[in-house]
């Protein structure tokens, strides 16, 4: 298992942890680790837009990381503001910061221009040995 503390990302002190969990990094784990977010933020508002970017951080940790596992913490201030935070072993390069213009018909390359255009924020952190990549969401879409 990877290790995550109890701590929170940027400037949220208000955020405490309502939900963690581990899975295998697997593209199987991917619908898995989907379904248990949705239990986790069952009636929130920002629900599905938190588990399609949970797709996509969670599809990218398998795809791009040398992990055999993936974290998964969520972080909430009892309102409608949520926070994901995607914990791997991370890669020999940073996750991109860059939103590269994908082709109509490619199956990738989405995941950083949904990243900004649906979270309040988003970002990535190092802490040896792991990666995190996290968004930010408030309120009703």
């Amino acid at each position: 298992m990877i290790p995550v503390q109890d701590g929170v990302v940027g400037e949220e002190p208000t955020l405490r942890v309502v939900g963690r969990a581990g899975f295998a990094a697997t593209e199987a784990a991917v619908a898995e680790a989907r379904r248990w977010l949705r239990g986790v933020l069952a009636g929130h508002p920002r629900c599905d837009d938190a588990v399609l970017l949970l797709s996509e951080t969670f599809t990218n940790a398998v795809v791009h990381t040398r992990s055999d596992a993936v974290g998964v913490v969520v972080l909430a201030d009892g309102g409608e503001r949520v926070q994901v935070e995607v914990v791997d072993r991370g890669a020999e390069t940073l996750p991109c910061t860059c939103a590269r213009a994908a082709g109509r018909l490619e199956e990738g390359g989405r995941g950083v221009g949904l990243l900004r255009a649906m979270s309040a924020r988003w970002g990535f952190f190092e802490e040896a040995p792991c990666c995190v990549v996290w968004f930010a969401l408030d309120g009703s879409a």
